[in-house]
């Protein structure tokens, strides 16, 4: 009988406990909504050009003050220059103007509003096959 009131009483607290715990707070510039499109891939930025390559497309992506934070971000996760980081970035497909201007370049630009991840890539296939070749 008491271990039957001890068990009733736990499950009372818990559920208790539960209904009084809170949402995390976060910041309003990590929160997402469902409608903001998210781009994942990998993302290289040299000194005139900056792109990122999904599984579906490849996209220019506009150098602004996002951009250059998003490769600043990336460098830690570099060997070279040339090395593709991931990402997970939200933005916005414009039209890319050089393309319009010059026949050059990808279809369209991405303006990123937010970065949500940047970590090493997971394909390093071109250093593998260097590497292959050496031995």
């Amino acid at each position: 009988m008491r271990s039957l009131l001890l068990s009733l009483f736990l499950c009372i607290g818990l559920l208790v406990g539960c209904k009084n715990e809170s949402e995390p707070k976060s910041t309003e510039e990590n929160v997402l909504t469902y409608d903001e499109p998210r781009y994942k891939g990998d993302f290289i930025y040299l000194a005139d050009a900056a792109v990122l390559s999904t599984s579906d497309d490849i996209y220019a992506v506009k150098i602004d003050e996002k951009a250059t934070e998003l490769a600043s971000k990336a460098k830690e996760f570099q060997r070279t220059p040339y090395d593709m980081v991931q990402v997970v970035v939200t933005g916005e497909l414009v039209p890319n103007p050089l393309k319009a201007e010059t026949g050059e370049g990808w279809d369209q630009m991405l303006v990123i509003d937010k970065i949500i991840e940047v970590r090493k890539s997971k394909s390093s296939s071109v250093i593998q096959a260097q590497e292959q070749e050496d031995n």
